[in-house]
């Protein structure tokens, strides 16, 4: 394997991964259907002085089987309620007017990667706290637009997130409460998170789903190791597991982070067991729930 096809294999494999994670910051391009798009690295976290610009880069991959062209753009945002990105307009002290990104366009064959850079220079004296912005590549319209099964035209978009801190940062995270509703027919689990700091917080870890009788208590269980592959065998007694919402919550805000449970779950007793942490604070709990008989 040569260095191109490594780097096009690591970017495959971030990227892929780096889509799901931001799948609740990305603002969709009519739908989520042709992924097209493997940007490696997806987050970037940096401190800020007056002093020089801070120049970094990101690779961008066409993961196509065809030719596609990009365009790359900036935007101020914040999350609103239901943690959906919501643009918001630009001040002085707004990152999107600090960065200065090249190339903004380009295109490329299939597999092939493209190398953006991107610096920051502050116009203002920045203010103490968190700043953020999202770079954004789009596949821009050509002459072969793709086309979905129903006949609607699929383009993709992906954000770069980047967050600039200015002065002491306090990343304080609070979980107020975990609830689990079996009522529906999917059953979901709620966190209840305040950001309290300057700067935003972020939930890491894994759930799982045991039934109750083989349950053997929080302080008993631990992450799944390899939980991603297929092949991985889950402790005798653990239904489902998966990776808990990732989604940023922002300084001075309260959101609830929903969890879908994808498996299918029959009338009983169960346990939704959390192993992980927010911002470095432990998340050892497991919270009691049923699932009831679904109305016809």
């Amino acid at each position: 394997m040569n260095q191109q096809q490594k780097v096009v294999s690591r970017i495959y494999k971030i990227g892929a991964s780096a889509l799901l994670t931001l799948s609740t910051l990305a603002l969709n391009c009519h739908q989520v259907l042709a992924i097209a798009i493997g940007v490696s690295p997806p987050r970037f976290e940096l401190k800020l002085d007056d002093k020089k610009p801070k120049t970094q880069v990101f690779r961008v991959v066409n993961v196509d089987n065809q030719p596609a062209t990009f365009r790359v753009y900036i935007q101020d945002w914040i999350l609103n309620e239901k943690n959906e990105i919501q643009p918001v307009k630009s001040t002085e002290q707004s990152l999107d007017n600090w960065i200065t990104v090249n190339p903004v366009s380009f295109t490329l064959p299939p597999g092939k990667t493209q190398t953006v850079r991107f610096s920051i220079r502050p116009r203002v004296k920045p203010q103490a706290g968190e700043h953020r912005a999202l770079i954004f590549v789009e596949e821009v319209n050509s002459n072969q637009d793709k086309k979905s099964n129903s006949g609607v035209r699929v383009l993709g978009r992906f954000g770069v997130a980047v967050y600039a801190y200015v002065g002491n940062l306090k990343k304080i995270g609070v979980l107020n409460s975990i609830s689990v509703d079996g009522q529906s027919n999917n059953v979901k689990a709620s966190f209840d998170i305040s950001s309290q700091g300057n700067a935003y917080v972020r939930m890491n870890g894994q759930y799982a789903v045991w039934a109750a009788n083989k349950y053997p208590g929080a302080s008993a269980t631990k992450q799944i190791a390899n939980l991603q592959e297929q092949k991985n065998k889950k402790p005798d007694g653990v239904l489902d597991a998966g990776m808990l919402p990732s989604t940023p919550v922002l300084p001075g805000t309260r959101r609830q982070l929903t969890l879908n449970i994808s498996k299918k779950l029959p009338p009983g007793q169960y346990v939704l067991d959390v192993n992980g942490d927010l911002n470095g604070s432990a998340i050892d709990k497991g919270i009691p729930f049923t699932v009831t008989a679904r109305s016809k």
